[in-house]
């Protein structure tokens, strides 16, 4: 098992096509990252659990409460198995291009009981049909997507399968206003070298493709959304509740 400290993983890069020959990238990490995904990006992440809370009381808060929720990019399942619990009558649509990843989810729906309410699909959202949901999360997915019209594209197909009014809680990193610096110290403390910080933040510095703010609100306007509140903001990651326009 990888060190908490250590960098992540590259993500894989998939380049396809869509019905307008544009073409978009769409992330997959490697099988071999899930085993160790989730105690690192406690590490990497500030705030990681207390946002998994907080997008599952969101959900479960609604009323009505929603009753199918679709989770793109469903990784290890750690908002998935959150809002299970605190959601017993909803059932789940996870999806995710990398095998190790749903792996590791299914293991933890079956392992407090879920599983029954999950559907797991291997492969990405635009191989999948467009049933409508009531809800819908992506989480820690946006920011590797370049914003050349990939960002859009995953933005509407989650739009395109949501019924009018449906929530969105999106959680991902935005381009700071000033620099990393805060994030850099929270890295120290939580057991990372200063050289294994200015590490992980070269890293989202350069290969990552973080928007400012005011685009990712634009992005999910052309998407079809509207945005509601932030409910969650540290050092370059926010969590916003959206709304199906």
């Amino acid at each position: 098992m990888l060190h908490p400290s250590k960098p992540q993983p590259e993500p894989i890069l998939r380049r396809t096509f869509d019905s307008d020959i544009r073409s978009k990238a769409i992330t997959a990490f490697p099988d071999h990252a899930a085993a160790s995904y989730d105690d690192r990006i406690e590490h990497l992440v500030p705030g990681y659990r207390l946002v998994l809370d907080l997008v599952a009381s969101t959900l479960a808060a609604r009323r009505p409460q929603p009753t199918s929720v679709l989770v793109p990019g469903c990784g290890t399942g750690a908002e998935l198995s959150v809002a299970a619990v605190v959601m017993p009558d909803a059932l789940f649509t996870a999806i995710d291009p990398s095998r190790g990843m749903l792996d590791v989810a299914q293991r933890k729906v079956k392992a407090d009981g879920s599983d029954a309410r999950v559907a797991f699909h291997h492969g990405f959202l635009d191989e999948t049909g467009h049933d409508l949901h009531d809800a819908a999360i992506l989480s820690l997915v946006l920011h590797f997507l370049p914003d050349d019209g990939a960002k859009r594209d995953l933005l509407s197909g989650i739009a395109q399968r949501l019924r009018k009014r449906a929530p969105f809680l999106l959680v991902d990193a935005v381009k700071p206003d000033a620099d990393d610096a805060a994030l850099h110290d929270w890295l120290q403390r939580r057991g990372n070298s200063s050289a294994q910080a200015s590490e992980v933040i070269g890293r989202m510095q350069e290969s990552w493709h973080r928007v400012p703010l005011e685009r990712l609100i634009g992005l999910l306007d052309q998407a079809g959304f509207h945005v509601r509140e932030p409910f969650f903001r540290a050092f370059g990651y926010l969590g916003i509740l959206a709304e199906k326009a």
